[in-house]
């Protein structure tokens, strides 16, 4: 959840990292730190606490240099503290770095130094990169290969930025964690996400895992840059391509925040999604209904969108099509078998769970189907065939309209696996027109008064069928991420299983109900729940007595599939 930006060129790399670090906060909220090259010095300034009200210049104005890093963190080795933040220095002060991952052997890496009397300066994984680094440096090594060699000796995942005050060299690296790279007229930058500086340019490569970057002053005014092996050291020849985000995409555009900026974006999102060619869809169509078995392999909302398309699959196409957290599919690898199809669904594209997946599943001769939104991504390039989901920039940590491109991409394709894809556009225009007409609908007001009775209750519950069992989890996972809520969704026809035993006077109950010809199971199920004292919240095509709340949605799709989307 930490951020990275980088910067080496002729303009004052604070001001840019700093500007960078903002766009980058959604990622990052405790603390922050940068780090810039001025003559034989390297300025330091970190701080805890959050960036987004730090002027540049009333609060920094005497951290000036190029090159520079810096870094928003999110706190996992170490308590939250000035120490804490990144960048960290070399006990020399030649190396300054920052880092996303987690170093595994640290504690093993630290108590070897510590034992020949070496210090450290804070609590981190980081700081012992910074370490090892310095070492290597004083072995006669040039600065590239102090990295190489350091990097060799970490486990676990990681993605670097480190800058050398003796050369002024910048150098980024990736193991399992996401790093790009910014092409630029005579500068370039290093960053975990593009939007962090999409402002300057949007030429960009893709860094793939054991893939490190240089950068150096050429001396004539510009930057040189060389792409290698982390392994090897070999030079790679690095393919730069085009981002077509615009900066505009990447910014709140005058909504408070980008959450509820993305909300909105939805209508537009599943219009981009309508115009994926019919050719693409079919030649991803063809993998499907040419495989044995289709694992759906994801993480988090992605997941539970490939539960959404599991259901699909199986009642339009009579698929075999199984969804599989992608943290749990290498303790289940052993059942792929050639003529296998995993279809791995991805914001990012950069997911570590869902990249060792697919690993392990074409290691075992599976082919690989991806629903991916960033172009380029590791998730792309490893991919027989893959679809973007158009969603756009992303910034809020809560998925909402990457989440709904990714249900109108998979509508899309489990109708191409059918044969019907007309009928399927039809339906995911009607889900835009309701999404924009609830947008506008004035339906504020009754969703606040159903706001302020959530943040009191001690937990929250969510219950539906079929696709809308999806839903209910998506919902709860909304909860827990957005207003540290707990929340917790089950199958409807689970909840006398255990879970009604949890229900009490005033608890909210969610009732997802798009699908009518389950609707009185469902309702049953409001019924169990309403007979425990539970306070009622319907998402449903028809309202009834039971429902203290009701909350309208259309008909949309075979067995209301479509109407999820809206849901």
């Amino acid at each position: 959840m930490c951020g990275i930006i980088a910067y080496s060129g002729p303009k004052d790399g604070t001001g840019i990292v700093v500007d960078g670090l903002k766009r980058l906060e959604y990622r990052g909220y405790d603390s922050w730190g940068v780090a810039c090259r001025n003559g034989d010095s390297i300025l330091l300034h970190k701080s805890a606490g959050k960036i987004g009200q730090v002027d540049r210049d009333r609060d920094m104005a005497d951290l000036t240099g190029t090159p520079s890093i810096g870094h928003v963190r999110w706190a996992t080795h170490g308590a939250v503290s000035d120490a804490n933040a990144h960048p960290h220095l070399s006990p020399d002060g030649r190396i300054a770095l920052v880092h996303n991952g987690i170093v595994e052997n640290f504690q093993e890496l630290r108590r070897e130094r510590a034992e020949l009397g070496v210090e450290f300066a804070s609590d981190t994984d980081t700081e012992v990169i910074a370490h090892v680094v310095a070492e290597e440096l004083k072995s006669g090594k040039d600065i590239l290969e102090a990295v190489r060699g350091a990097l060799a000796k970490l486990e676990g995942s990681y993605a670097v930025a480190i800058l050398d005050r003796q050369t002024g060299t910048l150098i980024g690296a990736r193991k399992w964690s996401p790093l790009v790279v910014g092409v630029g007229d005579g500068e370039h930058f290093i960053a975990s996400d593009a939007p962090a500086f999409l402002a300057h340019t949007r030429d960009v490569i893709f860094l793939d895992d054991f893939q490190m970057v240089r950068i150096d002053d050429d001396g004539n005014g510009g930057r040189s840059l060389s792409i290698h092996s982390v392994e090897s050291g070999e030079e790679v020849e690095p393919e730069v391509q085009r981002i077509e985000w615009s900066l505009e995409q990447a910014e709140r555009g005058g909504y408070p925040h980008f959450t509820i900026k993305e909300i909105n974006e939805q209508p537009e999102v599943i219009d981009r999604v309508l115009a994926t060619d019919d050719e693409e869809l079919e030649a991803a169509a063809k993998l499907i209904r040419e495989a044995r078995r289709v694992h759906l392999v994801a993480c988090g909302t992605a997941l539970h969108a490939g539960m959404y398309a599991s259901y699909l699959l199986a009642s339009r196409a009579g698929m075999d099509a199984r969804p599989i957290s992608a943290g749990e599919f290498p303790y289940l690898a052993s059942m792929v078998q050639p003529g296998d199809l995993v279809l791995s669904i991805s914001q990012s594209g950069e997911t570590a769970d869902v990249l060792a997946s697919v690993r392990e599943a074409k290691a075992r001769g599976a082919k690989v189907l991806s629903v991916v939104n960033v172009l380029g991504s590791s998730l792309m390039r490893e991919s027989d065939v893959s679809i973007l989901s158009k969603a756009g920039p992303e910034i809020s940590v809560v998925s909402t309209k990457a989440y709904a491109s990714q249900l109108s991409v998979l509508t899309l394709l489990s109708a191409a696996v059918a044969g019907d894809i007309p009928s399927a556009r039809a339906s995911l225009a009607k889900a835009r027109d309701d999404i924009s007409q609830i947008l506008s609908s004035g339906i504020e007001e009754k969703l606040e008064e159903i706001a302020r009775i959530l943040t009191t209750a001690p937990c929250i519950y969510s219950i539906g069928r079929r696709v809308d069992y999806a839903s209910a989890l998506e919902w709860c996972l909304k909860i827990k991420e957005i207003a540290y809520l707990h929340g917790e969704g089950f199958a409807a026809g689970d909840l006398k299983h255990g879970p009604l035993a949890l229900i009490e006077e005033g608890i909210p109950v969610f009732v997802i109900a798009s699908d009518e010809a389950v609707f009185p199971e469902t309702l049953s199920n409001a019924i169990e729940a309403k007979s425990r004292g539970a306070l009622i919240i319907a998402v449903a095509t028809e309202d009834n007595d039971v429902f203290d709340y009701h909350l309208p949605v259309e008909p949309n799709g075979p067995q209301g599939a479509i109407s999820a989307i809206v849901y």
